[in-house]
């Protein structure tokens, strides 16, 4: 990569240094907690203003991201501006209006392929052989299929729960898999005591920050009426993290007026971010998970106080939800507006509701939720929300 443009380095909060791209893997060499992008404003406005229009996707950003002509982003399209207006959802709501970013359009199905995309790209740079990492099952899709495009092996820790399409599709991306008994903290676990080699690309990757930090150069930059909140399902972190990060790129280079207000939104069964946001303290792993939504159960977040960080500086919040109440506002949502959204994007949703119900979206409010899945990932517990209703 690059250290001379827009790509300064990654800062790491914890310890205050800021570290160089080349010397960085995952956390911080220093203190080993999570590192976050540093950019330098003039260098990255002059990034995004040369994106050339025959580049697609996060490609159009490889200069703001710490890519050059001689380090290309391995490539399948992942990116681009994906919002669909959903005027039903709004009126459900009592808000200005809502808008849905169908994140499931992404090469294997989920807003992952985005961080994957330059993960991957630097493991290539660096002349890694094969990519590492737990997954709860997209990541290891998504990694697989980058890694095969790059030339490289992969090879993910996943739980045994782990959705059949994504398990399948991870080997016929030609990944390799370990699937390890239990729920996504078992599969972490094995992944950390088996200190298997390769170029970690895992949730607390800076890379994958990277990455999320195009969503919002592609819903913010140079696009009149930003929305006033942003709605974001998190488990890792990861996404909110990077997100964050681009938005107050953005900000700095003055090309918004105010950050959004960023709300995370996780199932009640597995919450700890919600649950440190309210007491005001560090995240606490959580005892007993227990969600069907997969991709969203996970008991100690890799990035959790990058996340917290960024809803404490966006003047955000956090609400927890019930499966039931995200299964619900998923379907209905499909029903209603004909985006396919996720039950993951459900959780957002149901999110989105607690909060309006609570007065913290008002009737002037333009929403934003991010749904960061294909619904035919999760098509069996979206399916079982309807038997559930007698359909």
């Amino acid at each position: 990569m690059h250290t001379d443009g827009a790509l300064a380095g990654f800062d790491c909060p914890t310890c205050g240094r800021t570290h160089a791209p080349d010397d960085v893997e995952t956390t911080c060499p220093d203190c080993g907690d999570p590192v976050t992008p540093a950019f330098d404003p003039g260098a990255l406005a002059k990034a995004l203003d040369a994106r050339t229009h025959d580049a697609t996707g996060i490609d159009r950003f490889a200069p703001a991201i710490g890519f050059d002509s001689d380090s290309r982003v391995v490539s399948l399209g992942a990116g681009g501006r994906t919002v669909v207006d959903a005027p039903s959802l709004a009126s459900e709501l009592g808000v200005e209006s809502v808008r849905i970013a169908d994140e499931g359009r992404n090469p294997t199905g989920s807003a992952v392929d985005r961080e994957l995309a330059v993960a991957v790209s630097v493991a290539a740079e660096r002349d890694a052989e094969r990519v590492v990492l737990p997954s709860t099952g997209n990541a290891a899709r998504s990694a697989a299929a980058y890694a095969g495009r790059a030339g490289l092996e992969s090879l993910a820790y996943v739980p045994s729960r782990t959705a059949f399409l994504e398990k399948a599709m991870t080997n016929v991306h030609g990944g390799d898999l370990s699937v390890v008994e239990g729920r996504y903290a078992d599969a972490a676990a094995a992944y950390d005591s088996a200190d298997t080699e390769g170029f970690q690309i895992g949730p607390d990757s800076p890379f994958r920050q990277l990455g999320a930090a195009t969503l919002a150069w592609d819903l913010f930059g140079k696009q009149p009426n930003s929305p006033d909140a942003v709605v974001v399902p998190v488990g890792h972190g990861t996404r909110l993290a990077g997100f964050f990060a681009g938005l107050s790129a953005l900000k700095e280079m003055e090309r918004l007026d105010s950050l959004p207000e960023l709300y995370a939104a996780q199932p009640k069964g597995c919450a700890p971010i919600v649950t440190a946001h309210e007491a005001e303290g560090e995240i606490e792993p959580w005892d007993t998970p227990d969600s069907v939504i997969g991709p969203l159960e996970i008991p100690d977040p890799a990035v959790g106080s990058l996340a917290l960080d960024a809803l404490a500086a966006s003047d955000g919040d956090a609400v927890a939800v019930p499966d039931d109440d995200a299964l619900a506002a998923a379907v209905d949502a499909n029903a209603t507006t004909g985006v396919e959204v996720s039950a993951t994007g459900g959780v957002a949703l149901a999110g989105a509701t607690t909060l309006a119900e609570q007065g913290a979206l008002g009737s002037d409010v333009s929403v934003l939720v991010v749904d960061p899945l294909a619904a035919a990932a999760e098509s069996d517990i979206l399916r079982s929300q309807l038997m559930s209703r007698g359909i």
